[in-house]
């Protein structure tokens, strides 16, 4: 009868070992909604037009050994789609 009670109380550390995993997970995705939800009500407090903004940066012109097409399309089978 004692090795009975010995797996009796293996399967009860099992399932609260697993309980407590739930309960970690469960934390850990609540933690990262609410995370979610706090950045996204400072960014729609933002008033920054959405599509509005513009670079602040001026790029250099390419340099002078740039072959660029002279006519028609390129032909890189639309590798910057």
């Amino acid at each position: 009868m004692s090795r009975r009670r010995h797996l009796d109380r293996e399967g009860g550390s099992g399932l609260r070992a697993k309980v407590l995993v739930a309960l970690v997970v469960a934390a850990a995705a609540a933690g990262a909604i609410a995370a979610n939800v706090l950045l996204l009500g400072s960014a729609a407090a933002n008033n920054a037009p959405v599509g509005g903004l513009s670079p602040r940066t001026h790029l250099p012109a390419a340099p002078h050994w740039t072959v660029r097409p002279t006519t028609g399309r390129p032909h890189d089978e639309h590798a910057d789609d």
